[in-house]
């Protein structure tokens, strides 16, 4: 009775160390279909899966907000420290301090960063930490139901007719003022741009 091999399965595909990107992934996310923050992860995932980064010798920061759950989505082996409202440049720095070896990769948000974190993002940009500082920006507090944050643009107006008179605080203008050395400004949407951004960011 003749019998047939089964095909061989294809190769996995893996990085230059051997890894899949399953390794890069994090839990399932939580945050709203089609949230920027959600396209921004799955870039932080390709980035660290392409250039071969192992997931051991990444530290993950945040503070609070939307944006600073996002962590838990990506790097899932890495070591992570979910910080207190303001305080991820803090809490960065004192990491930095204790193992100079980690890759440290923190995200935030506009209110996070610029409103009550805005004294310790000041610092951590003076004296040019190394680590990757990512502020997701949309212009508004989106867990206490949108109200403006200090970077929304002179002229938005919210569902109430609330209209922002205040200018905006430019965050990449101050981390180049302050001589942070690798800044750069990116859109969620446009994943080319922003995963060969975040490579830069990996490599500077």
């Amino acid at each position: 009775m003749a019998t047939t091999a089964a095909p061989p399965s294809p190769p996995k595909k893996v990085n230059r160390i051997g890894l899949e990107i399953s390794t890069y992934k994090g839990s399932k996310s939580t945050l709203c279909a089609g949230c920027g923050h959600n396209a921004i992860s799955e870039r932080i995932i390709e980035a660290f899966y392409e250039l071969g980064v192992e997931p051991h010798r990444v530290a993950k920061l945040s503070g609070i907000g939307c944006s600073s759950k996002s962590p838990a989505y990506f790097l899932g082996s890495s070591h992570g420290l979910n910080a207190v409202h303001g305080r991820m440049a803090t809490v960065a720095t004192g990491t930095m301090l204790a193992n100079r070896t980690l890759l440290a990769i923190g995200v935030s948000g506009d209110g996070d960063t610029v409103s009550i974190g805005a004294g310790g993002f000041v610092h951590l940009m003076r004296r040019n930490l190394p680590m990757i500082y990512i502020i997701e920006d949309n212009g508004v507090y989106g867990l206490t139901k949108g109200q403006f944050s200090a970077t929304a643009d002179v002229g938005s107006k919210l569902k109430t007719g609330v209209v922002n008179d205040l200018p905006p605080v430019d965050t990449c203008a101050l981390a180049i003022m302050l001589g942070a050395t690798y800044v750069a400004r990116s859109f969620s949407g446009d994943k080319r741009q922003l995963l060969a951004l975040l490579e830069g960011a990996i490599a500077h």
